[in-house]
């Protein structure tokens, strides 16, 4: 299956809506810079050999570890094997 067909278009004013919003929510502190550290990248690896049953890309499974070194509670995706692994791995997912 293609991407175009996979994966769902974002409209150019859905996606000003979500800058806007993430934008917001950095300026009040509600997020936290995260290290791509060799402990992440090891992690990733071990969510791909994990994820049998899913189908995660690489980047992906980075996402995910970034996500769980900072002890994160909601992974927001548009990516419905990423929705998968958070789901697995116990995240709230928030799609969009």
């Amino acid at each position: 299956m293609d991407a175009e067909n996979r994966e769902k278009e974002l409209r150019a004013e859905h996606a000003n809506e979500i800058r806007d919003a993430l934008l917001a929510h950095a300026d009040f502190g509600s997020f936290n810079r995260l290290d791509l550290s060799p402990a992440v990248h090891r992690e990733a690896e071990r969510l791909l050999l994990a994820t049998d049953s899913v189908s995660l890309r690489t980047l992906d499974a980075l996402h995910v570890a970034l996500a769980l070194s900072g002890a994160a509670m909601h992974v927001l995706t548009f990516d419905r094997g990423m929705r998968a692994a958070a789901l697995q791995i116990g995240f709230h997912v928030i799609e969009l």
